[in-house]
């Protein structure tokens, strides 16, 4: 993969640059289904590839000068987003729940959790 290997090259003190005159070809998904298998298999190598940087930060940022602290932040924020976001969506769409139609908070997650519960089912039961 593209992304693992320009981690790879950080990681070992290489200095990788975007470069506008270059040419590079691609086949993108052109259908649902292509796209979305697509990014089921991006999805854990992209977050496999930030742990990573994250596991071994201080030696990247000491190897890699190209490499700041900043950056580093900013991957955290990404994977504190990945972990936190479908949480927060969660608990946002239950409070809109219960605040637009004034039910008890415990039962407007409960009445959230029931389609995502039959999705997780028909995902499980159902071939593609």
């Amino acid at each position: 993969e593209d992304r693992w290997l320009c981690t790879l090259l950080l990681q070992r003190g290489w200095r990788v640059e975007y470069s506008a005159a270059s040419d590079s070809y691609t086949a993108c998904p052109e259908g649902f289904d292509e796209f979305y298998n697509q990014r089921r298999r991006w999805m854990p190598s992209t977050m496999l590839n930030i742990l990573d940087l994250l596991a071994n930060w201080r030696s990247v940022t000491d190897q890699n000068e190209d490499v700041s602290r900043l950056y580093i932040g900013y991957q955290m924020g990404i994977m504190i987003g990945t972990f936190i976001g479908p949480g927060g969506i969660y608990m946002m769409i239950s409070g809109s729940i219960s605040l637009v139609f004034g039910i008890d908070p415990f039962l407007a997650l409960i009445y959230n959790f029931i389609p995502i519960f039959l999705f997780c089912l028909a995902c499980y039961y159902t071939s593609p």
